[in-house]
């Protein structure tokens, strides 16, 4: 499965989409962030899927790209990449920082969850920052897999009746946690990467000023050695606007002697701009 995926990222780097479509099945459903390739929505089957890629290829030419993460667990994998895209038209050049949930069945995928956020208008937008894997060592995750799930459970059910419980953070979090928000800080002050669960709480705090959260759901959790990943929807109430939403969410987790030493998370800024009425549903 690894070597598929990197065959197919290898493939779609090289325009080769009739390849990429091979690892897909007839009856593929794709689920498209709101700031991906694709309109935002669902795409059910392979031929409509090699048909948006197509499509896409038109108009934006990838030129380079690198995996930063894989996990494997049965017949499901998540995987983080990166890559640059040139304007076949102006030239302009954008980076993205993509993740991806895949369901498989006897050797093809059959089911996909898209998480980018706005491209980044920059070409050495993230050549500057290594991946995060990179940074430190791996090491035993010092947890059994049921922990490393509690654990994730525990911290995306944080908020009590009196707020969000800090001491769980503190708990789970080691204290130069590496925390990184991938998003156009333009548009979402807190995107980027935080050092240390201080910088990771506050960033909660101004979260909980502007949004009540009213329920929370995780799905497709992942554990591969040390790593864990999840896909997260959080209901949140704008405090300001009154206006509600369902924000999707990504989290990729690695833990080190019992705490979670890397944390990084897309999310779904479109929802949250348009709940703080920065940005008008179509």
């Amino acid at each position: 499965m690894r070597r598929r995926l990197v065959e197919i990222t290898q493939a779609r780097l090289a325009g080769r989409i009739d390849l990429v479509g091979r690892h897909f099945a007839p009856d593929v459903i794709i689920h498209c962030s709101k700031f991906g390739v694709f309109l935002p929505g669902v795409i059910q089957g392979r031929d409509a899927f090699v048909a948006n890629l197509k499509r896409a290829e038109e108009e934006w030419e990838p030129f380079e790209g690198e995996i930063l993460q894989i996990l494997v667990e049965g017949a499901r994998n998540a995987m983080r990449w990166r890559a640059s895209w040139r304007h076949r038209g102006t030239g302009h050049v954008c980076s993205l920082d993509m993740a991806y949930f895949l369901r498989w069945r006897d050797g093809l995928i059959v089911e996909m969850h898209e998480y980018m956020d706005s491209p980044v208008s920059k070409p050495d937008a993230f050549g500057a920052v290594k991946p995060l894997a990179s940074l430190i060592a791996r090491s035993n995750p010092g947890l059994t897999r049921t922990e490393m799930v509690d654990c994730a459970r525990e911290l995306a059910d944080y908020l009590t009746p009196r707020g969000p419980d800090y001491d769980r953070l503190r708990r789970h979090y080691c204290p130069d946690i590496v925390c990184e928000f991938v998003g156009d800080r333009a548009r979402i002050p807190y995107a980027g990467r935080h050092i240390g669960v201080d910088a990771v709480i506050g960033i909660v705090k101004s979260i909980n000023v502007d949004f009540e959260q009213l329920d929370f759901s995780l799905s497709d959790i992942l554990v591969d050695g040390e790593a864990l990943a999840c896909r997260r929807t959080v209901e949140w109430r704008h405090r300001g606007t009154g206006r509600r939403g369902v924000v999707e969410l990504a989290e990729f987790l690695r833990f080190e002697n019992g705490r979670v030493v890397e944390l990084v998370e897309y999310r779904d800024s479109v929802t949250i701009l348009e709940m703080q009425g920065e940005l008008e549903t179509p």
